[in-house]
């Protein structure tokens, strides 16, 4: 198709792509800035030349629905065709609105109609769609719901935006489709049954031809997140990430597993981390084998919803085989800890994340700041997993009045169901945890020491014999910590045979 166009219509090679795909649904995770509204409309337009057609195009704006036209106006004089341009009113089986519609009429009957987006106006036209900048539409749901309805008749469909955060329908399309972490896929575009995806950044649009100076870009912006996410297709949350996509792109390795390979013996010891759940999240077990200071994940078991007796029983035998395991032993966590320690004793201990170590620092920011460290350093290889990147993407340090937190923020975004309000989630992040124990596990294992965690800046003095009886420190030279947790979180303990 975009050979048909005259030399004063100049693509680039991601447009030209874009227009002679003709697959019957296109998606687009793109740059801002980079022209794809622009190739979207000429496809529209030659679409309409060809055959008898309707094109409705719904914008995250009115100026947004006006500007498309105004540039379609101009390219279909461009290619020497002839069209008329109308303004009326949006009415629907409901009665008139107050919503402009633009409509570009041609000869043939084809028609372009450009208007604000929301479930209304979606339902509006039966035919082909197109959805520009669709992670900005309000409702997004409702609106998909509307517009896969009036394309059920063999009609095409267009989604395409720059991100705008974890949220919305936009975003479920390109995590679904592996194009929601900011990086390109293996086949671009790929193409998934009757889908077609494309990705490009604004450094392929560079390379490409499209004359954006990204260092003058970067320097305007001076926020790194927002640079990101409008330039390098990385949505926001990610973006703000402890951990960069770079450094888990550095990590990830084909030898790491997330299944226990068949028949594998391990060479180097194995530490692992649990993070602990019930209900509404997940527990994750993450297992590392030790092969020097590197460590290599062989094993991340997620249980959805699981009792805690089954978690135990599920997680007992990995444990057994862990030289030590960290577990998060806060709130609910205890139950599955004083499973696995009467189990599995002098291999468990309990962490409470609402502590602090014994510099006075809070837990998760020692471990947060940890697992940075490791991944800095380039000692873990973990699975190449979009899960799993998810989740440790998910972790943002955010500054407060008390200091600096790690967690995963809550934030709004549209309930999955149509016309359902919109609420606030969190991202989950529980493999980050589950991973940062582990890392835990094993530095605290080596040379037989185990600091465990305040819960108040205070360390409780106990000697040694006070501490044998109270830990149960046996042969392992460890306590299995079967006493309650305000009598674990405030002491040190150290092995009385080293």
């Amino acid at each position: 198709m975009s050979e048909k166009l005259p030399p004063a219509i100049q693509l680039r090679p991601y447009q030209r792509r874009w227009i002679d795909d003709e697959s019957r649904f296109k998606g687009a995770v793109k740059s801002a800035r980079i022209g794809y509204s622009y190739a979207t409309g000429l496809e529209a337009i030659f679409d309409c030349l060809e055959h008898p057609t309707t094109w409705t195009v719904l914008s995250a704006s009115k100026a947004q629905s006006i500007e498309f036209v105004e540039q379609a106006s101009k390219n279909i004089q461009a290619v020497g065709a002839v069209a008329q341009l109308y303004q009326d009113w949006f009415v629907d089986a409901l009665g008139a609105t107050d919503i402009l519609v633009q409509r570009i009429q041609f000869s043939n009957g084809s028609r372009i109609m450009a208007l604000p987006a929301n479930p209304r106006t979606a339902r509006g036209y039966p035919g082909n769609a197109i959805l520009d900048e669709f992670a900005h539409h309000e409702d997004s749901y409702a609106i998909w719901a509307a517009v896969t309805r009036q394309v059920a008749l063999g009609h095409k469909l267009r989604a395409l935006s720059t991100p705008n955060g974890e949220q919305g329908k936009f975003y479920d399309l390109a995590k679904e489709f592996g194009l929601s972490d900011g990086m390109a896929p293996q086949s671009n575009p790929m193409r998934i049954g009757d889908w077609s995806w494309h990705w490009v950044d604004v450094h392929l649009a560079v390379k490409e031809g499209c004359p954006i100076d990204v260092a003058a870009m970067r320097d305007l912006i001076k926020d790194e997140d927002t640079f990101q996410q409008e330039f390098l297709c990385v949505f926001l949350k990610a973006a703000g990430a402890w951990l960069s996509i770079e450094l888990l792109a550095m990590a990830e390795d084909a030898g790491a597993t997330i299944d226990w390979p068949a028949e594998y013996q391990p060479l180097g010891p194995l530490y692992a981390g649990i993070d602990v759940a019930r209900d509404h999240d997940k527990s994750v077990l993450w297992l590392d084998e030790r092969l020097g200071d590197v460590a290599w994940t062989r094993l991340v078991l997620p249980l959805h919803a699981t009792p805690f007796p089954q978690q135990h029983k599920l997680y007992q035998p990995w444990v057994q085989m862990a030289t030590r395991t960290a577990i998060d032993s806060t709130g609910m966590g205890i139950a599955l800890y004083d499973y696995l320690a009467e189990s599995c004793p002098g291999r468990v201990m309990g962490i409470n994340f609402a502590g602090t170590n014994d510099a006075g620092v809070k837990l998760k920011t020692d471990l947060a700041i940890r697992l940075k460290k490791r991944f800095e350093l380039h000692l873990d290889r973990i699975p190449a997993s979009p899960d799993i990147r998810q989740a440790l993407l998910a972790i943002k340090r955010e500054s407060t009045a008390t200091g600096v937190k790690f967690d995963a923020p809550r934030i709004e975004v549209d309930t999955p169901s149509v016309g359902g309000p919109r609420k606030k989630l969190t991202a989950h992040a529980d493999e980050f945890w589950a991973k940062a124990l582990a890392d835990l596990a094993a530095e605290h294992a080596a040379g037989g020491i185990v600091d465990f965690w305040k819960e108040e800046a205070n360390t409780y003095h106990r000697d040694a014999e006070t501490q044998r009886k109270a830990f149960g420190i046996g042969d392992f030279g460890f306590g299995s910590l079967a006493a309650t947790p305000d009598s674990v979180l405030g002491a040190e303990i150290r092995n009385p045979n080293s």
